[in-house]
């Protein structure tokens, strides 16, 4: 009788192995799959808006004037992207353009109150700042940043009668 006792214990811990690997293994597999819902990009809206601030502080700060296009970079790389920065200057280097002239304001076109909204497009991975502005004929003031270098920076400016079609779609979402 102890023998029949002594194979059905065996039985018992090597099931009971493989019981506790396979927890185990599910156990390893939830946690991979909740850190990979988890990355999700957290927004902090006051960051992306003081992004936003400075990075029109900073253009504004050499409109006007005629610096190097090296000079240019080093003043908006912390808030503008390259590809934006390119645009930038292409238009305000040249002596028949002014240098520095235009392109922004010296404030950014919005409240940065409860009227202005943040769309995030997760699949081309751009971030939306938006506010309708009633002037003369209302319009929506579009802001749009990326992703550079582990941080938001500006990526371009628009201004539209109408919402476009991708942040109507975000604000559906």
């Amino acid at each position: 009788m102890k023998l029949g006792q002594a194979e059905g214990g065996e039985k018992m811990r090597k099931y009971g192995a493989w019981l506790g690997f396979c927890l185990l293994l599910a156990f390893i597999i939830g946690q991979s799959v909740a850190s990979a819902i988890g990355k999700e990009e957290k927004i902090n809206k006051e960051e992306v808006f003081e992004t936003i601030r400075k990075g029109y502080e900073a253009q504004y700060s050499i409109r006007g004037k005629h610096l190097s296009v090296e000079k240019m970079y080093d003043i908006l790389t912390p808030y503008i992207t390259d590809n934006f920065l390119q645009v930038f200057t292409d238009e305000n280097s040249s002596d028949t353009k002014g240098g520095g002239s235009y392109l922004l304001d010296k404030k950014p076109p919005f409240s940065f109150s409860a009227s202005t909204k943040i769309g995030y497009d997760k699949e081309n991975g751009l971030l939306y700042v938006y506010e309708r502005i009633n002037k003369e004929t209302p319009v929506h003031e579009v802001i749009i940043l990326q992703k550079a270098e582990g941080k938001w920076k500006v990526g371009g400016y628009n201004s539209y009668e109408t919402l476009p079609a991708e942040i109507q779609k975000l604000e559906k979402a």
